[in-house]
């Protein structure tokens, strides 16, 4: 029977079969790590806990001009597109991706990952 780690990464290897993602991790809502993967060198506790952080001040901010909280955030360079996703109350995936690849479809899969990822958190 797998562990839960490894139902988390298998998250991810599909999130990954997207192609185009250099970094992909599955975060608590406070920035601690639960998994990552990296085709790049990246520091991934300071990644996850950045990257809660951007969520957690869009939430906040989103909430007080709409009253309704964010599903996905997505920030975009020249290069990359970083996306942290709600995946419940409990945690966060967060995918950084090419520009080259499709936003859409990543969006898209990110949202069925989310899914799965809060029945297991």
């Amino acid at each position: 029977m797998a562990t839960l780690k490894e139902k988390l990464e298998e998250i991810l290897i599909q999130l990954e079969s997207l192609g185009d993602i250099k970094l992909s991790a599955i975060i608590s809502r406070h920035g601690l790590l639960m998994v990552s993967r990296a085709t790049q060198d990246s520091d991934r506790e300071a990644f996850a806990a950045l990257a809660a952080t951007l969520h957690m001040s869009a939430e906040s901010t989103t909430k007080r001009l709409s009253n309704e909280a964010p599903n996905s955030i997505v920030v975009e360079t020249d290069g990359n597109s970083l996306i942290t996703h709600s995946a419940g109350p409990n945690a966060l995936i967060v995918v950084l991706a090419s520009k080259a690849g499709g936003l859409g479809l990543i969006l898209t899969e990110l949202k069925k990952a989310a899914k799965s990822v809060e029945k297991l958190v």
